[in-house]
């Protein structure tokens, strides 16, 4: 089933965000069928675990800083003016979650790269799960879901961040990772829209959807701001 296939490949590229440690490298090189439409093109990358700090230096200097992220994991920093972590963006995000029923770990924050995957992948197996019950209204409503959450954050902020990875990578496993998370992102907005061909029409005639804040506060008090190069 294609949307297994969805399903699974949302969870994978997930997982790769993760920090890298021995049982990543396990995680990953256990992922199987169906997610090989994506799994082939990136654990040729992977190093071994003799390689592994390699890796561990580069998900630290382009993810986590301490003093400058050079490709900001965060959908705020690329969605908002004032580009700070845990914007109204943020927020809008978490509420999405919450209707659904799920929490974001303490130590998470709502709109960072591998929670907005995973959010995705949940996204897909619900709908896995109703179309299984053939109850076909319950499969489109998140279908819909899956496409207005891909229309209005991630689908919008994930260019930018790719192109900072490509730019700023020094290892071949994360510059093959930006550039299937994106490819596969844009491929899976494209199907999402052939499902709901009105919603498609509309594109075409109104503006792009991608958050905005009507009010936006651009003086950065009491936020984290993220300096970007």
């Amino acid at each position: 089933m294609r949307e297994t296939v969805r399903a699974e490949s949302y969870r994978f590229l997930a997982e790769c965000y993760y920090p890298p440690d021995a049982e990543l490298l396990e995680t990953l090189n256990g992922f199987e069928e169906p997610a090989a439409e994506l799994y082939s093109e990136v654990i040729e990358h992977l190093p071994g675990e003799d390689e592994l700090e390699s890796l561990m230096v580069d998900h630290a200097r382009l993810f986590l800083g301490p003093f400058q992220l050079l490709a900001p994991p965060y959908g705020s920093v690329y969605l908002e003016n004032a580009k700070r972590i845990m914007g109204e963006s943020t927020v809008e995000v978490r509420n999405r979650y919450a209707e659904e029923g799920l929490e974001v770990a303490r130590k998470e924050v709502a709109d960072h790269i591998t929670v907005e995957l995973e959010f995705m992948y949940f996204l897909v197996v619900k709908e896995v799960e109703a179309l299984r019950g053939s109850d076909s209204n319950r499969a489109g409503a998140y279908v819909q879901k899956q496409q207005e959450f891909l229309e209005k954050y991630l689908g919008c902020w994930i260019r930018e961040f790719v192109a900072r990875i490509e730019k700023s990578a020094t290892t071949d496993f994360y510059k093959k990772l930006g550039e299937i998370t994106m490819a596969f992102v844009q491929k899976d907005r494209a199907y999402l829209s052939t499902r709901r061909p009105e919603a498609a029409a509309r594109s075409e005639t109104l503006e792009r959807r991608c958050w905005r804040s009507p009010q936006l506060d651009h003086s950065g008090q009491g936020q984290r701001t993220v300096p970007l190069q």
